[in-house]
């Protein structure tokens, strides 16, 4: 005969979820505390996100017999990663900061013309008492900023660069995201220590779910960010554009920040065609919106999954709850981190299965 009978708990169960509560509370002012941390490690992890199917390919396959370790391989596509970065740094990053300097400087020459292009068609059109001082106060501002522009561009970059450069800078990156790649499952268990064995049950569920999510996000946000940003750079370029190197590198940036990255790629596209003729800005801003918009229907929901589904009023709220929290790496981290917290709730808002019965035979 079998009977049921009731699983072991442990002994003092009321004390749990208190003891859970202080270790969230705890947990998330130490995170706050970190931030800047935070932001580094969570790049590493998107780098290792970006890099793993490379290693993959490269490690052993158990079907076909060959590769190499995937420690080995994860080490070969760091350090060509790291090369490629040292190249871009000594070579094609000079290049372009050159052409947005230049660009910057250019500026307020740019909207002085635009300035006098609006007043005389405010004159045509008898509107000339209410265009006017808009544009005096303008032209004003501008003759300050002028002097100093250079600096306040240098000023602007060392902001973004600077959180992370207190943090040995990028040159430990490279380093986090090897071990994520070369020892993902060492790193997993460590982690899985921090945690009481009676959740490892549903932390392994949730995990799976936030590696689904950011899987899709990452490659997909990749593969569209390249997308975008050689098709607008080749675009640019066959309608003689200056500084097309930077823009297509802006424009493929700036799919990582929805809505706000389209606004500000647009307004430095227009503003760069008017250094030619004002046809010329027309023609820049349709190719891009024409471009932005076959990528959005055919790339973008190919490329991104089904994973990271937030209505666009979220994701806006998102990105700017990241940049006021994080600063700028919050900007780039905000979309991920919304899949990671969606993934984790969505797991946690399913019922927690039962435990099994165990049958004990008389």
């Amino acid at each position: 005969m079998l009977e049921p009978t009731a699983p072991e708990r442990p002994a003092d169960t009321g004390t749990a979820p208190a003891l859970l509560a202080v270790a969230a509370i705890v947990a998330l002012v130490l995170l706050w505390a970190l931030r800047e941390l935070v932001v580094l490690v969570g790049m590493s992890v998107l780098l290792a996100y970006v890099l793993d199917p490379i290693v993959s390919a490269l490690g052993p396959h158990h079907a076909r017999g060959r590769g190499v370790p995937r420690g080995v391989a994860a080490a070969i596509v760091m350090l060509v990663i790291v090369m490629i970065a040292g190249f871009a740094l000594a070579w094609l990053l000079p290049q372009a900061l050159g052409e947005l300097v230049r660009f910057v400087e250019r500026a307020p020459t740019i909207i002085t013309d635009i300035l006098i292009r609006v007043r005389g068609w405010a004159m045509a059109n008898g509107l000339s008492n209410y265009i006017d001082p808009i544009t005096d106060e303008v032209r004003s501002s501008l003759a300050g900023l002028s002097h100093n522009i250079t600096g306040i561009v240098g000023g602007a970059i060392a902001r973004v660069f600077g959180t992370l450069g207190s943090l040995l800078g990028l040159a430990i990156l490279p380093l986090l995201s090897f071990y994520l790649l070369a020892e993902r499952e060492e790193v997993k268990r460590s982690a899985f220590r921090f945690i009481p064995p009676f959740l490892h049950g549903r932390m392994r569920s949730t995990a799976d779910a936030v590696d689904r999510a950011l899987r899709s996000y990452v490659r997909g946000q990749a593969i569209v960010c390249l997308v975008m940003g050689t098709s607008v750079g080749l675009a640019l370029t066959l309608l003689h554009f200056p500084y097309s190197l930077f823009l297509g590198m802006l424009v493929g940036l700036a799919e990582i920040i929805p809505y706000l990255g389209f606004l500000m790629a647009a307004t430095t596209v227009v503003l760069v065609g008017f250094t030619l003729a004002p046809l010329q800005a027309v023609l820049g801003l349709g190719a891009y919106v024409i471009i932005n918009n076959l990528v959005g229907v055919f790339v973008t929901p190919r490329v991104m999954g089904r994973y990271l589904e937030m209505h666009p009023y979220v994701v806006t709220i998102s990105v700017l709850a990241g940049a006021k929290l994080l600063g700028p790496g919050g900007v780039l981290l905000a979309l991920p981190l919304a899949a990671i917290v969606q993934a984790t709730i969505s797991q946690y808002a399913q019922p927690v299965p039962a435990p099994d019965e165990i049958m004990i035979a008389k």
